[in-house]
């Protein structure tokens, strides 16, 4: 599966994209459009400007109007229509769920009657621009119902404020004539295992997804990466594919043990190289060696190490984020 994030953004361009071109008619212009998407999305989806729930619209705004200004230092006859582009983005903040609204009727009577914008509407383009909104609605919510399930959720311990160790619960009926113990080791299997991570990236995935539509990019999280997938090169990649968007590899760290990546610390490496955020566990193979300890997002002590202290009172040189386990 490609990441659900990135298709998820390409569902949002594409509508905003048919949104001005059946508004604009003969006068849309990609080069004047884009911008503008472009930095909506930067600025709704990427939390390029330190958004929260309580400054979006503000944001957004003073990143639009610049957006504007720029472009009519460069194309000075196309005021009128750069105007036009800005004042319809407040429609936007409806249509995409910024801001609250009770009947979408409604909502597109005032854009079809705004004054503040210089165009006309015929019977057939209010149609058929109604129908590519209602229909953006409706796929949204249909969106996450595909991630919806009964068998499977997610559970998670606090490690911190705001971050968290995410692993997947389930309510699978399974026959009583298996052990608790065999339906354990059978659940912790090499491939039961990857592939039960790999749901979990999908379904939190989604989860963040979600929050970030809510405005919340507040929370962060790690998952368990099994070893066993370094050996795997066709099941790896498709297990970072799922996770290849810039956004998810800040909010998702990939939690392996020190015992591994001392085995893999060539592939580990080019990991966080290429922009992975990289969790360390460490274990009883670790030799109190700081050396890489600062190439990971967090790091991970359990007090049953004899290590715990010297590693808790040495923050300062490590310079990481150090949880006790």
């Amino acid at each position: 599966m490609d990441c659900i994030f990135i298709e998820y953004i390409k569902f949002v361009d594409n509508f905003l994209t048919d949104y001005y071109k059946e508004i604009l008619g003969s006068k849309y212009d990609k080069d004047l459009v884009r911008p503008f998407i472009e930095k909506y999305i930067d600025v709704r989806y990427y939390n390029k400007y330190s958004v929260d729930g309580n400054n979006f619209t503000q944001i957004l705004n003073k990143e639009l109007n610049s957006v504007a200004k720029e472009l009519m230092s460069t194309h000075e006859k196309k005021k009128d229509l750069i105007k036009d582009i800005f004042a319809l983005f407040s429609y936007v903040l409806f249509i995409d769920g910024c801001n609250h609204f009770n009947d979408i009727n409604i909502l597109l009577k005032a854009l079809f009657s705004d004054e503040n914008v210089s165009l006309k509407f015929t019977v057939e383009s209010k149609k058929k621009l109604t129908s590519i909104v209602k229909n953006y609605i409706g796929k949204k919510i249909d969106f996450f119902k595909i991630f919806n399930t009964d068998e499977f959720y997610l559970k998670g311990k606090k490690y911190q404020d705001h971050l968290y160790n995410i692993d997947l619960g389930n309510r699978c009926n399974i026959s009583k004539l298996y052990s608790e113990f065999a339906i354990e080791k059978a659940y912790n299997s090499e491939v039961v295992l990857e592939n039960r991570i790999y749901l979990t990236l999908i379904m939190l995935t989604s989860k963040i997804l979600s929050e970030v539509i809510s405005l919340n990019f507040s929370n962060n999280y790690v998952i368990n990466f099994p070893a066993s997938l370094f050996e795997k090169s066709k099941k790896i990649m498709r297990f970072l594919k799922a996770l290849d968007d810039e956004l998810l590899k800040e909010k998702i760290s990939l939690k392996i043990y020190y015992k591994d990546y001392k085995k893999y610390k060539r592939y580990i490496r080019q990991l966080i190289t290429d922009g992975y955020s990289i969790s360390l566990e460490l274990d009883e193979s670790y030799n109190t060696d700081f050396e890489d300890l600062f190439l990971f997002s967090n790091i991970l002590v359990s007090k049953k190490y004899n290590y715990y202290d010297i590693i808790i009172n040495s923050k300062d040189v490590i310079k990481t984020n150090i949880i006790t386990v």
